[in-house]
């Protein structure tokens, strides 16, 4: 495996635990039936970037993206259309 391979997951993998701090504290804006959705997800893509950081590395910088995606649209269609306030 090459350094820029490692670089990859290793930075994926950080950004991703960061995104962890989001979720955890999306308390604070969503019901706790959606916070548990959202820990799942992220849960989700941890394993999946545990599983698959030897295999396919670059994909490991995509992971905290899809997961920002997910959390924000989350987010915002919880306060747009189900009316959650902070």
């Amino acid at each position: 495996m090459s350094a820029a391979a490692i670089i990859f997951a290793v930075v994926g993998g950080s950004i991703h635990l960061v995104m962890g701090f989001f979720v955890a504290f999306s308390g604070l804006l969503a019901p706790p039936w959606a916070v548990a959705i959202l820990v799942a997800m992220w849960l989700g893509l941890a394993v999946w970037w545990l599983r698959g950081w030897r295999r396919g590395p670059h994909i490991t910088m995509g992971l905290p993206l899809l997961m920002v995606v997910f959390w924000f649209a989350t987010l915002t269609f919880g306060d747009l259309v189900l009316g959650w306030t902070a």
